[in-house]
C-alpha cells in the first residue's frame, strides 16, 4: 500500500484558475468580434446593465465549467486504470472550455440583427468578422429567441 504525498484536491486546484483564464479569453474573443464589426450593443451603460457584468460572469462561468467537467470525469473513471484517470479529466476540461468559448463567441460575440456602424461589405451577414471561421453560425437577435424559419 502506498501513501499519498499530497492531498487529492490538489489536482483540481488549477481547474478553476485555468477555467477562469479561459472564460476571460472567451470574453476577449467575443469583444474583439463585436469591435471588428462595430456592433452596437447598448446605448447607456450602468451598473445594472448586462454588458457591465459580462467579463466577471464569463470568468466565473469558465471556472465553474472547468471544475465541473474535471469533477464529473474523475468520478466517472475513478475505478479505471491510472492513464485513464489522468487523461479523462484533462479531456473533459478541454472539451467543456472549447464548447464554452464557441458558445460565447456565437451568442455574445456575433449577435445577429444587431446594429452596426460599419460600411457594407466589411463584415459578413450576422455581424461575423472576416477572421472568424467559415460556417460558424451567428447568435440570435439581442433579447429575442432564435428566429423560426
Amino acid at each position: 500500500m502506498t501513501t499519498r504525498t499530497r492531498p487529492p484536491w490538489l489536482s483540481f486546484a488549477l481547474a478553476p484558475v485555468l477555467g477562469g483564464i479561459a472564460g476571460y479569453g472567451a470574453d476577449r474573443l467575443s469583444r474583439a468580434a463585436r469591435r471588428a464589426c462595430r456592433t452596437v450593443v447598448r446605448e447607456h451603460g450602468s451598473l445594472l446593465d448586462w454588458w457591465s457584468w459580462q467579463t466577471p460572469l464569463s470568468v466565473l462561468a469558465g471556472a465553474a465549467a472547468g471544475l465541473t467537467a474535471c469533477a464529473v470525469a474523475s468520478l466517472a473513471v475513478r475505478r479505471g486504470p491510472r492513464p485513464v484517470r489522468i487523461a479523462a479529466p484533462v479531456a473533459a476540461f478541454t472539451v467543456a472550455l472549447t464548447a464554452l468559448t464557441v458558445w460565447h463567441f456565437i451568442w455574445i460575440g456575433t449577435p445577429a440583427h444587431a446594429a452596426s456602424d460599419t460600411w457594407p461589405g466589411s463584415c459578413a451577414p450576422g455581424n461575423t468578422p472576416h477572421w472568424a471561421p467559415d460556417g460558424l453560425p451567428t447568435g440570435p437577435p439581442l433579447g429575442r429567441p432564435w428566429p423560426v424559419e
